[in-house]
């Protein structure tokens, strides 16, 4: 089955469907991690903006009921750096923003900076490097 691929006009649509209290917390989200790291790819997956660096899934986000969450898809591998995160699962965690609300820039930007230094590192031991 072939993939359409996504463009960044379909992004940034994807902004327009959101519910006012969520809009501005998500692209607050989105604008700070794409300053830390310009490299991510950003594709629309089960109605959730998901940021990718070399195929390898990092972080999303994730609109729910006037709140928005930042799902990081390596988070139970990553609480020894960023402290305690909601999430139980396996692997991922997620940090909750609630709508309307101001956006921690500083937390973000440490989430973003620390996801994509782990997927780096994780990256070249498979590399060998």
């Amino acid at each position: 089955m072939r993939k359409a691929r996504q463009t960044r006009s379909l992004v940034a649509a994807w902004f327009d469907f959101l519910a006012p209290a969520e809009a501005p917390v998500a692209f607050a989200l989105h604008k700070t991690i794409r300053a830390v790291a310009p490299d991510l790819t950003d594709v629309i997956r089960q109605g959730n903006l998901l940021m990718s660096m070399n195929g390898e899934p990092l972080l999303a986000i994730a609109p729910v009921r006037d709140r928005v969450h930042l799902l990081i898809f390596s988070g139970s591998d990553l609480e020894h750096e960023l402290g305690a995160m909601d999430g139980a699962g396996r692997r991922q965690r997620l940090v909750k923003f609630a709508g309307g609300a101001p956006v921690d820039v500083a937390r973000v930007e440490r989430i973003a900076r620390v996801c994509v230094d782990f997927c780096r590192r994780r990256q070249q031991l498979a590399d060998g490097r």
